[in-house]
């Protein structure tokens, strides 16, 4: 799937998204990055799927866009041709589409700092090369759009990578270019491939045998086996966030969860746990959905 292609599926689904909840509809529509919203802060849901307020671009997940692009593209190539070089000017190119998308104006990198980021980029690429050898990977699909549809849930999005290993198994990859997790939350970091697993399980009756993390930060694969018990918790899991994110519209009761996250929030300045930051007050945060 191109680039384009992916984000006018994005942008299609988040309109479909808040158009369902408008009208109190179910099923309701998760993926994995909407369902984490509610889980982190359930304000920051309703400013994104309900208010669906603008974010201006960051050099974070920015730099995520241009490897997963990259990535893509590399393996559109013959595995002869599918080299660094290539990679690397994969990137180059699809960054230099994104610059002249408005979207992406908020940046405003000058020359120094544009080339330190496209250095680091450059490092990650380099990462991916020294864990696999793309010569002799042969995926199935690449960026596949997936969704399957529940009583109360639409379970839906993008999966970096499938394969199909010798013995006919699914096995699921997720590029990261993020700090690999520590060992405390290195479970919790499979929430993504986990929600995916549980999607090709019931849609397409294939559980995958295998779930992996590239991790191109540090570069390490962090791999996990998913199993009934474990699918089946993630959907109860599902199910019961669908019917909080419901109950919460019904009653327009979106509280906020203040963490250390809400220091990158790109909307501290109108929540209300920090109003009285801008009235120069000290307020008790509100209190906390659990």
């Amino acid at each position: 799937m191109s680039e384009v292609r992916a984000a006018a599926l994005r942008e299609k689904d988040r309109q479909l998204e808040a158009e369902g909840l408008a009208a109190s509809y179910l099923p309701i529509r998760l993926s994995p990055s909407r369902a984490s919203d509610y889980k982190t802060c359930p304000q920051l849901f309703k400013f994104r799927v309900i208010d669906r307020l603008p974010e201006p671009a960051d050099i974070y997940s920015t730099k995520g866009t241009l490897i997963h692009a990259a990535l893509e593209q590399l393996y559109v190539l013959e595995p002869a041709q599918r080299t660094i070089e290539n990679a690397h000017a994969f990137m180059l190119q699809v960054w230099e589409n994104l610059k002249a998308d408005p979207e992406y104006s908020a940046l405003k990198l000058d020359p120094v700092e544009e080339a330190e980021w496209l250095d680091h980029g450059s490092s990650l690429l380099a990462n991916y090369f020294k864990m696999e050898d793309p010569t002799r990977v042969a995926p199935y699909e690449m960026e596949w759009w997936v969704e399957h549809e529940t009583q109360r849930t639409l379970l839906r999005g993008i999966i970096d990578r499938v394969e199909i290993a010798a013995d006919g198994e699914w096995v699921l990859s997720d590029y990261k270019t993020g700090r690999s997790p520590s060992e405390t939350y290195a479970l919790g970091s499979f929430f993504g491939l986990k929600f995916y697993a549980l999607v090709c399980w019931r849609e397409f009756g294939k559980m995958p045998k295998l779930l992996r993390l590239i991790q191109l930060r540090k570069p390490e694969v962090i791999t996990l086996v998913p199993t009934p018990q474990m699918l089946l918790a993630m959907e109860r899991q599902l199910d019961a966030l669908a019917q909080a994110i419901l109950r919460a519209h019904e009653k327009n009761d979106w509280r906020p969860r203040v963490s250390s996250l809400c220091a990158w929030c790109p909307h501290k300045a109108i929540c209300p746990a920090f109003a009285g930051e801008q009235l120069g007050v000290v307020v008790e945060p509100p209190a906390l959905v659990r």
